[in-house]
């Protein structure tokens, strides 16, 4: 009797064991699948951009610091306008098509820029039925919506003929999520999201990334295969019927103060930044259109002055000049981006040799009309 009781004991602790250790189990598969997702898109989500067209809009994602942007080719197939909007708000309506392959659905899109965010691509190759997926897109293609995830697995790797293989998964996708990128666990990108079948339930598909490592490597960034630009707009900025026209243009990120004058392929800026203590800062530059951009040299003065407190009035006392490369690289009606190699702002002046604490860099700058 004795031991039958032990033995039923016995029982019911091993079981209880197993029943805990189960649930650990599973405990733990659930929060490293929430651990996956989220650290995915602390990653990697900067990098994944809307695209707005005349036509629709969806997603795609920076793939270079310098504005390479992935996505669907029939994002942009047949449209006469597109801009890219970033996580951080800021919009390129200047976009340039460097590469394509229409039979795979795949695009390579330029933007001008630096130091952008932008994700790292895997190897397609090395995924297989089971792996966990995450995809990052803009469901509907709205801005609310932007940089949306989920997840799921891969659940096949489809052969459409013809060499066109696709990855099969079970991670939703909606309207507006076309172009954007699927990653792994561990946050590389190894597909870009272009169908789902409306007749299935989590049908959905994304071709292989090693497709858009081999169009990349016919890209020449100086030979654009198609350009848009806002030419509508551009109408407006010169004065219709005149050879010249100014207006006055001011920084978004500061109080600098800029007037253009346009006269055909050229343009003309005079800027003056606001005082700075004894410092004024003087700009001008003259720029030339070359391809899709404006290309050109800004001569700048920096002079610092005294005060005369007897007279209010300030005399000279020395001054540096500097000539550095600008380019404008978007020009409409409502807004100018371009860059300037300069020194970042809080780099201090050495007067006695005009030289300055931190070296000169590429930043890109936004105008919007005074």
């Amino acid at each position: 009797m004795h031991l039958q009781k032990s033995y039923k004991a016995s029982t019911r602790l091993v079981r209880s064991f197993f029943i805990t250790a189960h649930c650990f189990f599973l405990l733990i598969i659930q929060v490293s699948a929430q651990t996956d997702a989220g650290s995915v898109y602390r990653k990697s989500s900067k990098a994944v951009v809307l695209i707005k067209t005349d036509k629709r809009s969806a997603t795609g994602f920076l793939i270079s610091a310098d504005g390479l942007v992935a996505t669907s080719y029939h994002v942009i197939e047949g449209v006469s306008r597109v801009s890219v909007r970033t996580s951080s708000g800021d919009v390129f309506d200047n976009v340039s098509l460097l590469a394509k392959d229409e039979k795979r659905d795949l695009a390579i899109l330029k933007i001008s820029g630096n130091y952008l965010p932008f994700v790292s691509l895997g190897n397609s190759n090395d995924i297989n039925p089971g792996d966990k997926i995450i995809v990052i897109g803009n469901p509907l293609g709205t801005e609310q919506l932007q940089a949306s995830v989920t997840d799921g697995i891969v659940s096949g790797l489809r052969d459409l003929g013809e060499g066109y293989n696709v990855i099969q998964m079970t991670a939703p996708v909606s309207p507006g999520n076309s172009g954007g990128p699927a990653f792994t666990a561990r946050g590389d990108a190894i597909g870009v999201v272009v169908f789902r079948l409306r007749e299935g339930e989590n049908l959905n598909f994304a071709v292989p990334i090693n497709y858009i490592r081999e169009i990349l490597d016919a890209v020449d960034p100086a030979k654009a295969i198609h350009q848009w630009t806002n030419v509508a707009d551009r109408s407006n900025v010169t004065a219709e019927g005149s050879a010249t026209a100014d207006s006055k243009w001011r920084s978004v990120t500061g109080a600098r103060v800029a007037t253009l004058r346009f006269g055909g392929d050229n343009i003309q800026i005079d800027s003056l930044s606001p005082e700075k203590g004894e410092l004024d800062i003087k700009m001008t530059a003259e720029l030339k259109k070359e391809g899709t951009k404006y290309t050109g040299t800004a001569n700048s003065v920096i002079t610092w002055t005294r005060m005369i407190l007897v007279s209010s009035e300030k005399n000279a006392a020395d001054r540096c000049t500097f000539t550095d490369p600008i380019e404008l690289t978007s020009v409409t009606s409502s807004r100018i981006e371009g860059r300037e190699l300069t020194v970042p702002t809080d780099a201090i002046l050495d007067k006695t040799k005009c030289t300055f604490s931190k070296p000169k860099r590429w930043i890109n700058f936004i105008w919007v009309p005074e």
